[in-house]
């Protein structure tokens, strides 16, 4: 059962990172905070792009919900090597919850105007509304989720490195990625934690996991 539920949790890492980037391209698919007035009326009067913002919105919550069921089994395997008393395991489960937390309200800032115009039919938002909306939802999602996926990704990677249970590359990589969304304000630096996940899902699919604690890599 230990081999189903880490393979299990793998394939959601991967499917999280697809989804998840599928979703941020279309959920930010909209004019940049320093565009003229002009751009957010038009913007506002696309149904094309709205659609697009709230199917990308869709994208990101199915995402993290997919996340979810992989952070229960990373946090089952990373348990069950650390042994004592699973302190740092526990941070990674908790810091990942806030993750997801954070990155739903952020989506839901971001897809607000969309959504609110689409299945509200509310008036068209004045451009500063357009624009301060997104905005704070960026704050939600790239900083304060930013930041609880790099605590996260590090107590994973010291985790690894301390008890062997994955691949220490993984390991080192994965500090590589909580740097990156220490710095995911600029929302670049993402792509790295993105593609860390997709590999820590294709190494959890094809690697079984072992009896005890502190098993050799």
């Amino acid at each position: 059962m230990g081999g189903l539920t880490t393979r299990v949790g793998g394939i959601c890492a991967a499917l999280f990172a697809v989804l998840f980037a599928i979703g941020m391209v279309l959920l930010t698919d909209s004019p940049d905070s320093d565009a003229p007035d002009a751009d957010y009326t038009k913007y506002v009067n696309d149904s094309g792009n709205l659609v697009r913002n709230i199917i990308g919105a869709y994208f990101v919550i199915v995402a993290v919900l997919v996340f979810l069921i992989f952070l229960a089994a990373i946090y089952r395997r990373l348990r069950n090597a650390e042994g004592e008393d699973g302190v740092w395991s526990l941070v990674v489960l908790v810091t990942g919850i806030v993750f997801v937390a954070m990155v739903m309200g952020g989506t839901v800032l971001l897809a607000s105007v969309a959504g609110a115009i689409k299945f509200g039919s509310t008036p068209e938002p004045s451009p500063e509304i357009a624009r301060f909306l997104p905005q704070a939802g960026f704050g939600f999602l790239l900083l304060c989720g930013g930041l609880s996926a790099a605590l996260m990704s590090s107590v994973i990677s010291f985790l690894i490195l301390r008890t062997g249970t994955l691949p220490v590359w993984l390991g080192y990589t994965g500090f590589i990625a909580a740097l990156a969304m220490v710095f995911a304000f600029i929302f670049i630096p993402a792509v790295l934690f993105v593609l860390w996940m997709l590999a820590f899902g294709i190494v959890m699919i094809m690697r079984s996991e072992p009896g005890g604690a502190g098993a050799a890599a």
